[in-house]
């Protein structure tokens, strides 16, 4: 994929949830996959449709995000390119994270603008690291959002 919104509790630090440090919640080892067991097959002798037919699935623990999302809970981007992880720190407001997405994004996803990004942040979307469009190559977020480039 590339970036996506995330609700997450206010107070979410990546790096201070955990005793050693980090928050492990995309840091996961591989475990056997529930549906097949490890088989690879369903039961009607078919491709696992969760697995894809690996025998073992990557759990995936979301941030927490808070018991009161109005009050609670902010707004951050993150990369799920690799293991997953912020690339913005969280704000409560959606028009406080466009603002700072446009004045310190240095990734990829530069080409977007300030109504490129609050658009992409109140809808909680998520986009492909680039897309290739009529114009060019282009960030997936202004590409969802038919931003020309800049």
């Amino acid at each position: 994929m590339g970036r996506e919104v995330k609700r997450v509790h206010i107070d979410f630090d990546m790096f201070e949830r955990e005793k050693d440090g980090t928050w492990k919640g995309y840091l996961l080892d591989r475990i056997e996959c529930p549906l097949c067991e490890g088989t690879k097959k369903n039961l009607k002798d078919k491709a696992c449709p969760v697995c894809y037919s690996e025998g073992e699935v990557s759990p995936t623990i979301e941030p927490p995000t808070g018991w009161d999302l109005e009050k609670t809970s902010g707004y951050q981007i993150w990369q799920d390119v690799s293991e997953g992880g912020p690339v913005s720190p969280v704000f409560l407001k959606p028009e406080d994270l466009a603002q700072w997405m446009v004045c310190n994004d240095n990734s990829v996803t530069r080409d977007t603008t300030y109504e490129g990004w609050l658009k992409f942040i109140k809808e909680e979307s998520s986009a492909p690291s680039m897309a290739m469009m009529g114009n060019g190559l282009q960030s997936g977020v202004a590409a969802l959002n038919n931003e020309e480039d800049k």
